[in-house]
């Protein structure tokens, strides 16, 4: 196989496999592994779709070009402003996110191995400095810290698995949800965790516009975290009670709720190293990912203001907002990953099937049915996800934080 297929092919999947790994059992707790596995399948469809259908715009087209750039040539002003406040929002919440739980982690192993208290604003800055020049290098030096980080990450996720599942009962996997309104507060960050739409500009440009490896990147790389979803979510629903986890969970906020969960299925403290490298490498990797995408996409955005394009500058837009918010809200992993997921509604389902339509038309090609239907069914699918965020906002439906 091509190694730059293979390169893209884990930015893809490590772009999605990162939070979304720590997030979803979290909010799967109260709804049951079949219930959940049935969305996730739903949600993986629909995606995958979109995201062929985003790369499909760019055949005729540069693959320099960013997708402020594209926006703007077929769905103007109004789609451009639409689609880069989506952009900057999601990959913003998503970088917010991922270096609070990257830091949270980090931290809490230092202290653990050192007897310190290392105040989380250290910890922040030290992981933005470091993980942040990493991206500020560029997609290949991503590729290739992505490929070791990935590979160490799928190696301690199947030593976390196979310990889990010893643990695994059956029982626990018929479990029904405990409440019917959980089934719907789950999809934002289900779906959520399949947000991998932002690195096709990044993708398009490092394949060299080549449609044919980009879609088998793109269907290769969403497999991918759909499988190793399925997978951890019978290791963890599994293996744990129900009623047990989901109390763990409400009384431990974020991440320490699963990592709670986990270590109380044993005493074994061995399990401990292989399960704190695995979170941390799951976190990094999407935090790779989304990141260049966001360096990227403002490299884009800054590329005809000469006082500010330049490396350095994009690379203080890049990652000084997430920073303060990581100051100011610690706490935030979840609630970002919910924010997000109106963000991926419109730049992850609206914006590449009315682009793909603009695109269909200037070619002088007419959709199909199936494409029609196809269409309409995730249209109406983005409208009810950003339904049941506005009602988890309002405090209508269920939220685990």
């Amino acid at each position: 196989m091509n190694s730059k297929l293979i390169g893209s092919t884990l930015i893809i999947a490590g772009t999605a496999i990162g939070g979304g790994m720590l997030a979803m059992p979290i909010i799967s707790s109260g709804v049951g592994f079949f219930v959940i596995t049935g969305i996730m399948l739903l949600i993986w469809l629909a995606m995958c779709y979109t995201a062929i259908l985003l790369v499909e715009t760019y055949r005729d087209h540069s693959p320099e070009d960013g997708l402020n750039t594209m926006v703007m040539r077929y769905l103007g002003k109004a789609g451009q402003y639409i689609t880069g406040i989506s952009m900057l929002t999601l990959m913003y919440a998503l970088v917010c996110a991922y270096i609070a739980g990257g830091s949270d982690i980090i931290k809490l192993n230092i202290d653990n191995w050192l007897g310190t208290d290392l105040p989380p604003r250290v910890i922040a800055i030290g992981f933005t400095l470091v993980f942040g020049g990493v991206v500020a290098l560029g997609a290949k030096v991503v590729d290739v810290t992505t490929k070791w980080i990935f590979m160490t990450k799928l190696i301690f996720l199947f030593i976390v698995i196979l310990f889990m599942f010893g643990f695994v009962k059956l029982d626990n996997l018929l479990s029904l949800p405990i409440e019917k309104a959980l089934v719907f507060s789950s999809i934002p960050i289900i779906f959520t965790s399949f947000g991998f739409h932002i690195v096709v500009p990044s993708m398009v440009n490092y394949l060299k516009g080549d449609l044919k490896l980009l879609k088998k990147a793109f269907i290769y790389g969403s497999i991918l975290p759909l499988i190793v979803y399925v997978i951890w979510q019978i290791s963890i629903l599994g293996s744990v009670d129900q009623q047990s986890l989901f109390s763990i969970i409400n009384e431990n906020k974020g991440p320490s709720g699963l990592i709670k969960a986990v270590k109380g299925i044993t005493t074994s403290k061995w399990v401990n190293i292989p399960l704190n490298v695995f979170f941390a490498a799951a976190l990094l990797t999407s935090f790779l990912g989304v990141a260049l995408a966001l360096f990227d996409y403002i490299k884009d955005l800054c590329k005809k203001q000469k006082y500010i394009n330049n490396p350095v500058a994009t690379y203080l837009i890049t990652f000084i907002p997430p920073l303060l918010f990581v100051f100011y809200y610690p706490d935030g992993f979840i609630i970002a990953l919910g924010y997000a997921a109106i963000s991926v509604v419109i730049t992850s389902l609206f914006i590449p099937i009315f682009m793909y339509i603009k695109v269909k038309k200037t070619r002088g090609e007419k959709l199909t049915i199936g494409q029609k239907i196809a269409f309409i069914a995730i249209l109406l699918f983005g409208v009810s996800i950003l339904i049941i965020q506005t009602l988890m906002t309002i405090g209508e439906l269920p939220v685990l934080d």
